[in-house]
């Protein structure tokens, strides 16, 4: 009868005690959710890339070239077997643009019909598994302009890009997309 009852009590320390751990937990993860999205995090990560991109209209490799991580991780918009290239090879592809284009010209943000909504996005709610309220990676949206030197032919190009950014404010990653091959038939098209 002793060890019935010992064993009794046994098991309702275990439940008391494992029940207000559990209760601890759910605790915790209620503040964790409580907390809100750093918005300050966001808007200084959305001003390094603002001002990468107004470097880039403004043609100054130096200011890209310090803008740059040394070890930043770069995909082209064109397909290559999704290899990573380097800050050098994103320095080249820019000074390729400067080179073969005048009056290049970003314009942030998402065509709507007649409005244009805002470019830069960061976190996510979907998938659950995978949701975020941290600024980890800016979603940036928008459209360049500029006029290919050879034709003077004005091109437009829808542009979309992942952008990573550090505590030091270096771009060290970027995943370029947009159309590489419309940009190439609207710079060479004779009308």
């Amino acid at each position: 009868m002793k060890t019935k009852l010992f064993g009794l009590a046994l098991l309702a320390m275990v439940t008391l005690f494992g029940c207000k751990e559990a209760a601890q937990e759910e605790s915790e993860v209620h503040m964790e959710e409580a907390e809100g999205p750093d918005y300050a995090d966001f808007d200084r990560k959305v001003a390094v890339v603002a001002a990468f991109y107004e470097a880039h209209s403004n043609e100054d490799l130096a200011a890209l070239t310090e803008m740059l991580s040394d070890t930043m991780q770069w995909s082209p918009p064109a397909y290559n077997g999704n290899e990573m290239l380097g800050k050098e090879d994103l320095l080249g592809a820019l000074k390729a643009y400067h080179d073969g284009f005048e009056d290049i010209k970003y314009t942030s943000g998402i065509v709507d019909g007649d409005d244009m909504i805002n470019g830069y996005w960061s976190g996510s709610v979907f998938p659950e598994t995978d949701a975020v309220n941290i600024a980890d990676v800016i979603r940036v949206y928008g459209t360049w302009h500029a006029t290919y030197t050879e034709t003077g032919n004005e091109i437009g190009l829808k542009f979309y890009s992942l952008v990573g950014v550090n505590e030091d404010g270096k771009i060290i990653s970027a995943s370029d997309y947009f159309d590489a091959g419309g940009l190439m038939a609207q710079a060479t098209a004779t009308e």
